[in-house]
């Protein structure tokens, strides 16, 4: 009993910490009991079964793939283990999804490695890709002690390898090829940017820090499988799946699609360097970038020479649509800070000088960027028709989920308008929520921590189409918020500045250079020692 008094005890003040007072934490409390009666009673419903259509789960006395990648940055490895997933039909995990969460990142890998091995209630995964560089034995051994359980697998580890290395070392020609595309793939990539002065420092260290896996570490695999670095990913994937059949991990009617539709759609490059992104109209030169603090944006002037803040669809105001704003709040949690001008963000810029800048904070190809900005700048000043489908909201967060009149381009997967967040979150949270909806609509394996349960209400017949504008969002001296900026970046900065602020305290204190200090003592009487 003194046990779960501490517990509980510790439970509430965690809660209070996020959500400040004891009125708030009540709300929450409420809210989450709710939400989890909702959830407990949708999935006794027949209607979230998976459509036939989709891949199913399998049943938990088949063998679980479990694939293993284990390479240098820039070997191939994201795109032929995602590719894998895509054919199989399983969960493609990759760490550097997860960099958002700061010092999180590892717990939160490990946690969803985890979840995708164990049977859930929806069943269990047909396959499980690991796609990070293990190039330690330590990365090794934690990935296979998350995979571990009682239900029956069968694991691959793929190797990534240039044919002109020597055997179990990782040599000078992996080394200068991963680096020539790394240079050559944009900013396509969440970790490894081509503007990196130390890209090839970075992997040398690497290289050199390389541990081949022993003889009772490979006993643990029952097929390993050499990738060639140089071949095409058809030719690799090819491979892999002919190993595969003959050694008898995967059955001929297992494979979802086929290789040239699962490369589809996978921006990462593998061989041959990126398209040229196209130039920008004559009236907007982009003046050189300039060297700026991580995490910290350029001041975005109304002029020519820097993008907008956004381009988004902006509605009109009128009585009937703050009633239908109203409405659609009215089950927010009262610690919910209303957003005042409801808009569709259609692609973010932030403000960047070029194209380069701003697709590399939102970490696609420079090409891509520029196709979205030329398209959203053909549909400026144009009137537009929403449709609002369906109201998602969980303990952080309230969003709508909308269709985009066709060929209006869009960088988010899923549009949606933000109504309401917590303090603790952006309205950027809503990208989270929405693509943990539908993944969980999907059948696929969510990746993260554990969340609360989302309230997800379709408007069905009330669905409301709403007109907009197609416009530029600018700023004058814009500057990210606290919640565009991982925690751990934001806590470091914290520290960083109060470190200062005693130093600086510290100074002020010091008495001036010859500045005589001031006497403690009493003066001597004259004649007092004799």
């Amino acid at each position: 009993s003194d046990m779960k008094q501490l517990h509980r005890r510790a439970l509430r003040l965690h809660r209070r910490r996020r959500h400040g007072f004891a009125a708030k934490f009540a709300a929450v409390r409420l809210a989450g009991q709710r939400r989890r009666r909702l959830l407990s009673h949708s999935r006794g419903q027949k209607e979230t079964a998976l459509p036939s259509s989709l891949p199913q789960p399998s049943p938990s006395g088949v063998p679980q793939l479990q694939i293993l990648g284990m390479g240098l940055m820039g070997s191939g490895k994201s795109t032929i283990l995602r590719a894998l997933a895509r054919m199989l039909g399983g969960a493609w995990l990759n760490q550097d999804e997860f960099y958002h969460l700061g010092k999180n990142a590892k717990s939160a890998f490990l946690s969803a490695i985890r979840n995708g091995a164990s049977a859930g209630p929806g069943g269990r995964s047909p396959c499980v890709v690991v796609d990070k560089i293990n190039t330690m034995s330590l990365h090794r051994k934690e990935i296979l002690e998350a995979l571990d359980g009682p239900l029956p697998r069968s694991r691959v580890l793929l190797c990534f390898a240039h044919p002109s290395d020597p055997p179990d070392k990782i040599g000078p020609a992996c080394v200068s090829l991963c680096a020539q595309r790394i240079k050559e793939r944009g900013a396509g990539h969440r970790s490894l940017f081509p503007d990196n002065p130390d890209i090839e420092r970075i992997l040398s260290r690497t290289a050199e820090g390389f541990q081949a896996p022993s003889v009772a570490e490979l006993g643990q695999f029952e097929v390993v499988i050499n990738i060639c670095m140089t071949d095409s990913p058809v030719v690799s994937l090819q491979r892999v799946v002919d190993e595969l059949l003959k050694h008898g991990c995967l059955g001929s009617g297992q494979l979802r699609i086929l290789a040239g539709d699962a490369l589809a759609n996978i921006t990462t490059a593998v061989v041959g360097p990126q398209s040229t992104p196209p130039p920008r109209p004559a009236s907007a030169p982009v003046p050189p970038a300039t060297k700026t603090k991580p995490g910290v944006l350029e001041s975005a002037a109304p002029d020519a020479e820097s993008l907008p803040i956004y381009w988004g669809v902006f509605f009109t105001p009128s009585e009937e649509t703050d009633n239908f704003w109203q409405g659609l709040c009215g089950h927010a949690p009262p610690y919910f800070k209303r957003v005042p001008d409801k808009h569709v963000t259609l692609l973010y810029a932030g403000g960047a000088a070029s194209d380069g800048q701003a697709a590399k904070k939102l970490g696609m190809p420079t090409a891509d960027f520029a196709k979205l900005r030329e398209s959203c700048e053909r549909w400026e000043g144009k009137e537009v028709e929403v449709t609002v489908q369906s109201l998602l909201q969980d303990a952080d967060v309230a969003c709508a989920s909308v269709v985009l009149p066709p060929g209006l381009p869009c960088a988010n997967l899923h549009p949606h308008i933000t109504l309401a967040h917590s303090s603790q979150v952006g309205p950027v949270h809503s990208n989270v929520v929405l693509a943990r909806h539908h993944a969980r609509i999907r059948g696929e394996v969510v990746g993260g921590p554990a969340v609360v349960a989302l309230l997800a209400r379709d408007l069905g017949p009330q669905a409301v189409r709403l007109r907009g504008e197609v416009r530029a969002f600018r700023a004058p001296g814009h500057r990210p918020s606290r919640h565009q900026l991982p925690l751990a970046v934001r806590q470091r900065q914290q520290r960083l500045q109060q470190q200062q602020q005693q130093k600086q305290k510290q100074r002020q204190q010091r008495p001036a250079k010859g500045a005589q200090a001031p006497r403690t003592t009493a003066p001597r009487r004259r004649g007092a020692g004799a």
